[in-house]
C-alpha cells in the first residue's frame, strides 16, 4: 500500500496544475509539487504544503471580502454531502506583477475505510482569458461603430429626407444636393460595415496617398482650417479602411484644433514608412497622448468611437500610431509601419 501511495504522489507532482486533497472535514491531507510551489512563489504564509489547514474555513474567512470564496466553500460542502457530483468555477488571482485567471475543479470519492474525499485541481487559463477579452474589446469596438454609423447617417439621411420632400413639387438643384448626400450616406455605410465585418486580415493594394488625404479632407470638410500636403506616393493598404482611417484623424486634428480665436493649420506629409499630421494646437495632454488611440482613456463617447475605429485599422495592418509634439506648436500624429510601393 505504501508503495502505491508513493506512486499516486509521484504521478500528481508530474502534474503542471495545483492539486489538493480535502478529507470529511475539509482538512488539506496532501497537495503536490505544483501546490507547494504556487504557495512559496507567491508568499503564502505558513508550510507551503498547507497541510491541515481547513479549506472551508479559509474559504469562510474570505467570503465577505471575495465572492467567489463563498461559493467554492459551497461547492465544496455539496461535494462532500453528495448533492453534487462535480464542482468547477473560474476566478482571478492576480498578483501584482500580472494578471492571473484559473479555473477550480472538484470531484468527491470515497475510500472503504476514510469515507469521503475530495480531489481539487486548480488550473491557469489566463492564456484563454486573455484571448477573451481580446475578442470582448473587439466586439465592444464593433458595437461602438454601430453607433458611430448611425451618428454619422443621422444627419445626411435627413438632408436626404428634407430635399426629397421638396423634389415631389419639382425637379431642379435640390436633386444634386439630394445625390451628393446620398453618396455620403452610401460611402459611410460601405466603409464602416468592411470594418465590422473584417477578420484579421486585410485585402490590402496600392493607394494613392495625397487622393486618399484630399477626399478625406474634403469629406469632413473643417469650416476654417487649412491643409497643406507634403509628399505623395501609394503605399500598401485597405482602401476603403485607409479612406475612414485618414479622415477620422484628420477630423479628431482639426476640431480638437480648432478655437474661437482661430482656426487650424494642418500638415500632411509623407515618411519613410508612413505619414505624419501636424496641427497648430491645442496640444494634446501628455497622459492622453501617450496612451492614444486607447478609446478607454477618451470622455467624449463621439471621440471613443472615432478612436475605436482608429485603433483596430491600425491592428489590422499591423501599423504603429503615436502622438507627439509638433513643429506648429500642437501635435503630431505619426503612423509607421507602413509599406510604400
Amino acid at each position: 500500500m505504501e508503495g502505491e501511495v508513493s506512486f499516486l504522489e509521484l504521478a500528481f507532482d508530474e502534474l503542471p496544475t495545483e492539486v489538493a486533497i480535502l478529507d470529511s472535514h475539509g482538512d488539506i491531507v496532501y497537495t503536490n509539487r505544483a501546490w507547494r510551489t504556487f504557495a512559496s512563489a507567491n508568499g503564502y504564509v505558513g508550510s507551503p504544503d498547507s497541510l491541515g489547514v481547513n479549506y472551508l474555513d479559509t474559504c469562510d474567512a474570505a467570503r465577505d471580502d471575495e465572492e467567489v470564496a463563498g461559493v467554492v466553500a459551497d461547492g465544496i460542502r455539496g461535494l462532500l454531502q453528495g448533492t453534487q457530483d462535480l464542482f468547477s468555477v473560474e476566478y482571478p488571482c492576480h498578483s501584482s506583477s500580472e494578471f492571473r485567471w484559473f479555473t477550480m475543479q472538484a470531484v468527491p470519492f470515497d475510500t472503504p475505510r476514510h469515507g469521503r474525499f475530495v480531489l481539487v485541481v486548480h488550473q491557469n487559463i489566463t492564456e484563454r482569458r486573455l484571448v477573451e477579452l481580446q475578442v470582448s474589446g473587439k466586439n465592444r469596438q464593433l458595437a461602438m461603430l454601430v453607433g458611430f454609423l448611425s451618428a454619422e447617417l443621422r444627419e445626411p439621411l435627413s438632408s436626404a429626407m428634407e430635399t426629397a420632400s421638396r423634389l415631389v413639387a419639382a425637379d431642379g438643384a435640390d436633386a444634386a444636393v439630394l445625390a451628393e448626400a446620398l453618396e455620403r450616406m452610401d460611402s459611410v455605410v460601405e466603409q464602416s460595415v468592411a470594418l465590422s465585418n473584417q477578420g484579421t486580415q486585410v485585402d490590402t493594394q496600392p493607394v494613392d496617398f495625397r487622393s486618399a488625404i484630399e477626399v478625406a479632407w474634403a469629406d469632413i470638410d473643417p469650416a476654417g482650417a487649412s491643409l497643406r500636403i507634403v509628399g505623395s506616393g501609394h503605399l500598401m493598404a485597405d482602401t476603403h479602411l485607409f479612406g475612414l482611417f485618414c479622415k477620422l484623424l484628420l477630423n479628431h486634428s482639426s476640431h480638437r484644433g480648432a478655437t474661437a480665436a482661430s482656426f487650424s493649420r494642418i500638415i500632411v506629409g509623407t515618411t519613410a514608412d508612413g505619414f505624419f499630421i501636424d496641427d497648430d494646437g491645442p496640444q494634446m495632454p501628455a497622459e492622453e497622448r501617450a496612451q492614444f488611440p486607447d478609446d478607454e482613456l477618451l470622455g467624449a463617447d463621439y471621440e471613443m468611437v472615432d478612436t475605436a475605429i482608429v485603433s483596430r485599422i491600425a491592428d489590422l495592418h499591423g501599423w504603429r500610431l503615436e502622438v507627439t509634439d509638433s513643429e506648429l506648436g500642437g501635435s503630431r500624429y505619426e503612423v509607421d509601419g507602413m509599406t510604400w510601393t
